[in-house]
């Protein structure tokens, strides 16, 4: 690896800190590196396009914001390799304290690469105009301003599996189940699975909680009624959506990749004490 990009949190001291240090580090080992906010490498797209490695130094949400940067840049073919620096950290692979050691372990051709199913939607709507949407954790259908149940029709395939009369619905990848789909009762789901999960938010008389989907599925929204909703992706800013626009979701053909230090038994290992926060 001769070029590594480092996307830090600029709100984070923790962050700026250690990640200048690792770049001062990286060069001593005639690395050439760039560093910088997610921001700035939307603004210089050509600097990201060209590195072996995206190393994320903060939350799950500075994780997020770097994977993006690799989706929509190059596809997801460079790597991100998430240093936990913030206060949810599940889809950190290295601790501040093992840094330089993962690091070197990356550098000299160890490891491995964990390839990480990604969510497409499509939205047809009479409110925006809305085509192809990438989302890394989940996509949301929620109620908007107003308070307000909504009622969603949800077909799998093009089979009606039910009408929930709930807050939302979240459909999240595996890497996504411990996210806001965990917050919503939805299941666990190992990340290196391909599979979808199906949770209502705050299901109101439902006898369908969540559901773990196949892969290969296609899941249709509907919503009704009178109350307006937004569609979201990954925490991205609320599309506004209307009374019967349809949103369809399916697994991408585009891929996420994580570099990775540790043996696939870590996120078994550590998950007691990431969900206590610890």
């Amino acid at each position: 690896m001769r070029h590594i990009g480092i996307i830090y949190n600029p709100h984070s001291a923790p962050s700026i800190q250690l990640s200048e240090k690792l770049r001062a580090w990286l060069q001593s080992q005639g690395v050439e590196v760039w560093r910088g906010a997610s921001h700035e490498g939307r603004e210089h797209p050509s600097i990201i396009e060209n590195m072996d490695l995206l190393i994320a130094m903060g939350g799950d949400g500075t994780v997020l914001r770097a994977a993006h940067l690799a989706i929509s840049l190059t596809g997801c073919s460079v790597p991100v390799l998430p240093v936990a620096l913030g206060r949810l950290n599940f889809m950190a692979e290295l601790t501040p304290d093992e840094l330089y050691s993962g690091v070197t372990v990356l550098l000299e051709g160890g490891g491995w690469y964990d390839r990480r199913t990604l969510l497409e939607a499509s939205v047809h709507s009479e409110c925006t105009d809305v085509n192809h949407i990438i989302a890394l954790n989940e996509i949301v259908v929620a109620r908007g301003e107003i308070n307000r149940v909504l009622t969603i029709d949800v077909e799998i395939y093009d089979a009606k599996l039910a009408t929930y009369h709930a807050d939302g619905v979240v459909v999240a990848t595996a890497t996504g189940s411990t996210a806001y789909a965990l917050s919503c009762g939805g299941p666990i789901i190992d990340p290196r699975s391909h599979a979808l999960s199906l949770v209502p938010i705050a299901a109101h008389l439902t006898h369908i909680p969540s559901l773990v989907l196949h892969e290969d599925v296609t899941i249709t929204l509907r919503l009704h009624g009178r109350h307006h909703a937004s569609f979201s992706a990954d925490g991205h800013e609320a599309i506004p959506l209307c009374t019967d626009d349809v949103v369809h979701i399916r697994q991408s053909s585009q891929m996420c990749v994580f570099a990775r230090v540790h043996p696939p038994s870590t996120f078994y290992a550590r998950m007691a004490r990431r969900l206590r926060r610890e």
